[in-house]
C-alpha cells in the first residue's frame, strides 16, 4: 500500500477521526434538541386534552413542573449544541471540549425528556402507535452515540487539565 492510499498524512488518521467524531456529536446534538423540542411539545398538548380525576392532567402543579424541566433540559441542550457547532472550525482543544461538554449534556437532557415523555402519556408512550414511542427510542440512540457520557466527562476533564 502507498500514501496515495492515506486519508491525511501519515500519523495524522486518529486527529481526524476525533476532528470527525466531534463534527458528528455536534450534529447529534442538534438532532437532539429537535426531538426534545417535539418530545416537550406533545407531552404538553396530550396534558391538556388528557383527563384524570375529572381535571386535565396539565392543571397539575407537579406534571407542570416536570414539563417545565423538561423545557429547562431543552434549553441546556440548544445552549450545548449551539457552542459545539460554533466550535467546529476553531482550535482542536476548544473543539474537542465543546463536543464532550455537548455530548454530556444532551445525553442527560434526551434521557431526562424521553423518559418523562413517556411516563406522562403512560403505557401509550411506548407504543407505536404515538411519535412518543419514536422519539423515545431516536433519543436513547443519541444518547449512547458516539461515547458515553463518562468517557466524555473525563475526556473533558483531561483536556481542562492540559489547559491548565
Amino acid at each position: 500500500m502507498d500514501a496515495s492510499a492515506l486519508v491525511g498524512g501519515e500519523g495524522q488518521g486518529f486527529a481526524l477521526i476525533e476532528e470527525w467524531r466531534d463534527r458528528a456529536i455536534a450534529a447529534a446534538a442538534a438532532e437532539a434538541c429537535g426531538v426534545i423540542e417535539r418530545l416537550l411539545d406533545d407531552t404538553v398538548a396530550y396534558a391538556r386534552q388528557r383527563e384524570q380525576f375529572g381535571h386535565k392532567i396539565g392543571s397539575f402543579q407537579a406534571l407542570q413542573h416536570r414539563m417545565v424541566d423538561m423545557y429547562l433540559e431543552l434549553e441546556l441542550a440548544r445552549s450545548a449544541a449551539l457552542l459545539a457547532c460554533q466550535s467546529l472550525d476553531g482550535d482542536p482543544a476548544e473543539r474537542a471540549a465543546a463536543a464532550s461538554a455537548a455530548k454530556v449534556t444532551v445525553a442527560r437532557a434526551v434521557r431526562f425528556a424521553g423518559q418523562n415523555a413517556v411516563q406522562l402519556h403512560g403505557g401509550m408512550g411506548m407504543t407505536d402507535e404515538l411519535a412518543i414511542g419514536h422519539y423515545f427510542k431516536r433519543a436513547t440512540v443519541i444518547e449512547h452515540q458516539f461515547g458515553s457520557a463518562g468517557w466524555h466527562l473525563a475526556r473533558r476533564a483531561a483536556l481542562d487539565a492540559r489547559a491548565a
